[in-house]
């Protein structure tokens, strides 16, 4: 006899400090009903020799259970902050080999069928794992828990594997996310991004483990067909894993694009908010937010150091030795020593601060308001804008990200610093609205739309840069032997980013104009420049 079901997972990468800690975790112990099982598993996953099902989406494999065996098939949506919601089919087979006549949901069997036609199915990849299955009872529902030891084994390949997977048996989705908060209180959580059947195909065709280096891109598509709702939930769930990717990245290396790249996630989370608060405005959605700005102020501080190094003081060093410090007109090696010492200091703090439980905290809140659609209220307008067209709903949202920047840029030509720093922000948070629905138009004009605003944001970047310069006079130059040098030379590089500003800003103008004038698909046409 077949079972179907609906899964609802939450799964966690662990580490092996990580692992021993949690089987052993007070809370765990405290929601477990009943005793814990130990079984072993032997899981063999099946695809033709050029992965048909896998790139449709589709997981198929044999399980062996004690002395029976188990076919499973999976078929859903990608992995995203770390829940899998598969549709899952179950039925009992004699032994190691799929029975595709025994997939009783017709529809799902014809698919299965013309996608493998003729060819034959291989055994692509194993996983050996070693389960401990505990039942949990939070409030709102019933959990089984299974710490999961093991390896997967493709070929001649193999790699470990420490997982944890909440499964929802009974009750409501946000169950999981209480359980979560209650296990997960202690060192940075890994939210996984693929499941085990992602990682053995990446293992069979010689991929290596996802690197925890830095991510820029924002893994996100929507399309036309999508409802508001359905698209904010998906830059919700986007920006969720770019979160949890870049804070392990900052984490794990001391390379400055990690602390970049997750202020950049914190900014686009909260401008996510921003835009859909016509829609999704309640206390839950502010508090998320402020929680967003606290975590982007404490990373902020790390990235102001490396831009303070990297992007004002290297560059007059470079420029004014062609490769060293000790050629400058001044010497530089007090201020950048006094430098490296307080990006060290703060690095230090902010290493601490991503590694509090509150950190563990905000992600699990903002997976669960993703999930279980937190910005709902009782007002029934609310749900009939959340289920209109995303496009009409970008359009407008655009429009009046659009109508913004270029009130305040009429004074382009004779704004001071304040209000120079003012339009940056407003042309940030228009390319982040751009980039969200970038793929809701024609292609070509998105993307001309947004190298122009790069461009123009690259200038104002700049003048940010310089108003940091400014304020190296302010800071402590370190012991008194120094003082004077450094202060010396935090002058001397602010003047010289002083000079490049005015070269810098003559060429706004030009580009705000270039940028006025490219065509978007949100109005049908050209948008107005007048000042």
């Amino acid at each position: 006899m077949s079972t179907s079901k609906q899964e609802a997972e939450l799964k966690f990468e662990l580490q092996p400090a990580e692992f021993e800690r949690l089987s052993a975790h007070p809370a765990l112990k405290a929601l477990t009903v009943g005793r814990a099982q130990t079984k072993n598993l032997l899981s063999i996953y099946f695809d033709t020799a050029d992965d048909v099902l896998s790139s449709a989406g589709i997981a198929l494999r044999v399980r062996k259970v004690g002395k029976s065996w188990i076919q499973t098939v999976k078929q859903g949506r990608a992995m995203r902050g770390g829940l899998s919601t598969p549709m899952e089919l179950e039925v009992p087979v004699s032994g190691p080999e799929p029975r595709l006549e025994l997939i009783e949901d017709p529809a799902l069997a014809e698919t299965i069928r013309k996608l493998v036609g003729k060819s034959s199915l291989l055994r692509r990849f194993e996983t050996r794992m070693r389960r401990t299955i505990r039942m949990l009872k939070v409030e709102e529902g019933e959990i089984e828990c299974a710490l999961d030891q093991g390896e997967i084994v493709a070929g001649e390949a193999v790699q470990p594997l420490l997982e944890a997977e909440l499964e929802l048996t009974d009750g409501s989705l946000g169950a999981l996310y209480d359980a979560a908060r209650l296990i997960f209180d202690d060192g940075p959580l890994r939210l996984s991004s693929m499941s085990k059947a992602a990682r053995g195909f990446r293992l069979a065709h010689g991929v290596a483990p996802e690197d925890p280096a830095p991510k820029k891109k924002l893994a996100l598509s929507l399309h036309a067909e999508m409802t508001t709702e359905e698209a904010f939930g998906e830059i919700l769930r986007a920006c969720l894993d770019s979160i949890s990717h870049n804070r392990l990245a900052t984490l794990a290396g001391d390379d400055p694009e990690g602390p970049h790249q997750l202020r950049v996630a914190l900014r686009r989370l909260r401008s996510a908010f921003k835009i859909f608060r016509p829609v999704a405005d309640n206390e839950l959605t502010r508090r998320l937010d402020s929680e967003a700005r606290e975590i982007g102020l404490l990373v902020g501080a790390l990235r102001d150091a490396d831009v303070v190094l990297a992007d004002i003081v290297s560059p007059v060093v470079e420029a004014e030795t062609g490769s060293t410090a000790n050629g400058a007109p001044v010497d530089m090696q007090p201020l950048i020593a006094t430098l490296e010492a307080r990006r060290v200091k703060i690095r230090a703090e902010v290493v601490s601060g991503l590694s509090k439980p509150a950190i563990n905290a905000f992600l699990l809140d903002l997976g669960r308001y993703a999930e279980t659609r937190g910005w709902l209220s009782e007002d029934t307008r609310q749900t009939r804008r959340l289920a209109r067209p995303v496009t009409e709903f970008a359009a407008r949202a655009l429009a009046r990200r659009w109508k913004v920047c270029a009130k305040a840029a009429r004074n382009l030509d004779t704004m001071g610093a304040e209000e120079r720093h003012a339009l940056r922000k407003k042309l940030k948070a228009l390319r982040y609205t751009a980039e969200f629905f970038d793929g809701l138009g024609k292609p070509y004009k998105m993307k001309t739309f947004v190298r122009e605003l790069r461009a123009l944001q690259e200038i104002f970047g700049y003048l940010n840069d310089v108003v940091m310069a400014e304020k190296l006079v302010e800071m402590d130059p370190g012991t008194r032997s120094d003082r004077d040098e450094a202060l010396k030379a935090a002058g001397f590089v602010m003047g010289w980013h002083l000079a490049n500003a005015e070269n810098a800003w003559s060429h706004a103008q030009a580009r705000w104009q270039a940028l006025a004038e490219v065509e978007t698909w949100w109005n049908k046409g050209k948008r107005s420049s007048k000042k």
